[in-house]
């Protein structure tokens, strides 16, 4: 069975849902917002997925059984507030630390420099 890019886009948002209230976090400043911010941009064209607290992107939905790879970049939310933006794998350390943010927009936009998406957006 194919999953649509929609369909999974739908699922990481409602997930995220339930992951920012059981964290107390506000809408606006959670995973709702880093996930609807890279879904309206050039993140869009990837497959979410969260992975121990990360925000993660594939170019297939299921990449764990050779449906796609794991993109080399994805960003986390801090515990204190604001997002972390990491160069690297999400599943093979380390990781690189490259930008501290509030908002989720920026974030993204990094996420997209990092991955060379802003020459096609």
């Amino acid at each position: 069975m194919e999953e649509s890019l929609e369909a999974a886009w739908d699922f990481e948002l409602d997930s995220s849902a339930g992951i920012d209230q059981a964290y107390g976090r506000d809408e606006h400043v959670g995973l709702v917002a880093l996930v609807s911010a890279a879904r309206a941009g050039g993140l869009g064209w990837f497959y979410p997925f969260t992975s121990m607290g990360r925000l993660c992107f594939s170019t297939g939905p299921r990449w764990w059984m050779g449906d796609g790879e794991p993109v080399l970049a994805f960003v986390t939310v801090a515990p204190e507030g604001g997002y972390v933006v990491w160069r690297g794998s999400p599943h093979v350390h380390p990781a690189e630390e490259v930008l501290e943010t509030h908002a989720a927009g920026e974030a993204v936009s990094e996420l997209e420099r990092l991955l060379g998406l802003h020459d096609f957006i």
